[in-house]
C-alpha cells in the first residue's frame, strides 16, 4: 500500500479498506493509523513499526514533561502541604495527613503532647505497638489506603513496631501502595530497584515507579529522574525535570539549575522563571503556625507516628 493510504485514518493502513457498517477500524496505538483487523496490523508492522515507536515515544514525553498537579492541601489549615514528608504526619485514625503547624498546634491547644487526640477526627492516638498495626492493617485492608499499605511496608523492612524483618514482604506491600497511589512508596522501590536493594537490580522497573511518581507530581522522583538522565549526558531532558522540580519546591533541584545555568545549559531568563517559581511554591506552603512547628519538632517527635 502507498505511504499516502498508509497516512490517511479514514482507511486501513494495510489493505485500503474505509469504515462502513461492517468495517469497524480501530486505531494504533501512536494514534497515527488504523487497522480493519488484528491480521492487518501484524501484516503492517514491519513497515509501521519506526514511526509508531517514534510517535509513541513523543507522546509519552508529552506527558511526562507536562506541568506536574497542583499540590494536595493540608485538610484543617487548607495550606498547600509542605514539601517535605517530615513536616506532615498520618493519622491512622482517620487516613488524613496533617501538616506540621496543625498538629503541634491542636496539641498545644490541649496541652497533652503524650496522647494527643487527632486533628481531624478528634479520637485519641493508641497506646501500643499492637493496635497501631491492627489500624494500619485495617484501613488497609478495608479502605484500600495507600498510606497505611506504606506504612506497614516500612515497618517490614525494618521491623518495626513489633514486626518481624522481612524484606519480600515489604517489596510486596511497597508494590501494592504504589499500585493504590502512594507515590512516595514507588518512589522508595523504585530506589530499591535501581540499587538491588533486596530485589534484583532492574533499570527498567526503577523508571517506570520513577516516571510513575514523577507524572503525579512526585519531586523527588523528578529530581531522580533527572540526576538519571544527566548521569548519561542527556542534559537536554535533565535540565527539563531540574527545573520543573525546582518549580516545585525542590531545592536540590534549584541547585543542580544554577549549576546548569553556570555551565551554559540553562540561559539567565530560564534561571530568572524557575527562582521565580520556586520562591512562589514555598512561599506558598508557609505560615507562622509551621514555623512555630518547626521550633517544636525536636521535643515532640513522639507525635509523628507512622510513615514520613
Amino acid at each position: 500500500m502507498s505511504s499516502d493510504a498508509a497516512d490517511d485514518t479514514s482507511c486501513c493502513a494495510s489493505c485500503g479498506k474505509t469504515q462502513s457498517d461492517d468495517i469497524k477500524l480501530k486505531k494504533c496505538a501512536c494514534n497515527l493509523v488504523r487497522y480493519c483487523s488484528v491480521t492487518c496490523q501484524k501484516d503492517h508492522r514491519s513497515q509501521h513499526k519506526a514511526a509508531c515507536k517514534k510517535k509513541l515515544a513523543e507522546l509519552f514525553d508529552e506527558q511526562l514533561f507536562a506541568p506536574p498537579p497542583p499540590r494536595e492541601d493540608c485538610p484543617i489549615c487548607f495550606l498547600p502541604m509542605p514539601a517535605s514528608v517530615d513536616q506532615t504526619t498520618y493519622k491512622v485514625c482517620c487516613g488524613k495527613v496533617i501538616c506540621c503547624g496543625c498538629l503541634v498546634a491542636a496539641a498545644n491547644v490541649e496541652n497533652n503532647t503524650h496522647s494527643p487526640k487527632c486533628p481531624f477526627c478528634r479520637n485519641k492516638a493508641v497506646n501500643s505497638d499492637s493496635k497501631l498495626v491492627k489500624q494500619y492493617r485495617k484501613r488497609m485492608e478495608e479502605n484500600n489506603d495507600c498510606i497505611a499499605t506504606y506504612g506497614l511496608a516500612g515497618m517490614y523492612l525494618f521491623g518495626n513496631m513489633g514486626l518481624p524483618q522481612d524484606t519480600s514482604k515489604a517489596i510486596e506491600l511497597l508494590t501494592l501502595a504504589s499500585e493504590q497511589g502512594s507515590l512516595e512508596a514507588a518512589v522508595n522501590l523504585a530506589n530499591m530497584y535501581e540499587e538491588g536493594n533486596g530485589v534484583t537490580r532492574d533499570v527498567k522497573k526503577f523508571l517506570h515507579y520513577t516516571q510513575m511518581a514523577a507524572i503525579k507530581g512526585n519531586e523527588q522522583a523528578r529530581f531522580n529522574l533527572g540526576a538519571y538522565e544527566q548521569a548519561r549526558g542527556n542534559h537536554v531532558r535533565a535540565k527539563k525535570h531540574y527545573a520543573i522540580a525546582a518549580r516545585a519546591g525542590h531545592d536540590g533541584a534549584l541547585q543542580m539549575c544554577t549549576y546548569d545555568y553556570r555551565s551554559g545549559i540553562l540561559t539567565k531568563e530560564e534561571l530568572e522563571q524557575i527562582l521565580r517559581g520556586h520562591k512562589d511554591e514555598q512561599d506558598s506552603m508557609k505560615s507562622e503556625q509551621r514555623d512555630i512547628a518547626m521550633v517544636e519538632l525536636a521535643p515532640h517527635e513522639h507525635l509523628f507516628v507512622g510513615p514520613k
